[in-house]
């Protein structure tokens, strides 16, 4: 058992000039033990984010001004698979970025189902000055 005072320990060890391995172990080792032991309780379950409140939160950062955040927000978008995200997505497909023209094409090609209008603006895409913009559209045309 760890005694509650860490000096207690150390007292009790035979730490001597000779015994350098056990004196580095000890120095190296014990601080770590002693923050684990400490942390251990602390772990707690913590519960599902709501999906409704992410969704709504990835929809807000594809007005983001880093190309980054609006072509990661897009991709998570696709892979979350919402039609909540369809209109919103098909707003990107208008971005000034093509990377997240690319990634908004690539996202609503992971939905089920899309509607006239968003299969018209990729549809527009495939003639992009980008080519993975253009691959993009395609496969996403080709999966609905």
């Amino acid at each position: 058992m760890i005694p509650q005072n860490p000096r207690d320990f150390f007292s009790s060890l035979p730490i001597t000039p000779g015994n350098t391995l056990r004196t580095r172990w000890v120095l190296l080792t014990l601080p770590f033990l002693l923050f684990f032991s400490s942390t251990l309780g602390c772990y707690q379950n913590t519960p599902s984010p709501d999906p409704k409140k992410a969704i709504d939160l990835l929809i807000s950062l594809l007005d983001d001004r880093d190309t980054l955040v609006r072509r990661n927000a897009a991709e998570a978008l696709g892979k979350i698979g919402s039609h909540q995200s369809q209109s919103a997505l098909r707003n990107k497909l208008d971005d000034s970025e093509p990377v997240v023209r690319e990634a908004a094409a690539r996202s609503l090609g992971w939905l089920s189902v899309l509607d006239s209008e968003t299969r018209f603006k990729l549809a527009i895409l495939l003639d992009d000055v980008d080519s993975s913009v253009r691959q993009a559209a395609s496969q996403a045309l080709s999966r609905n």
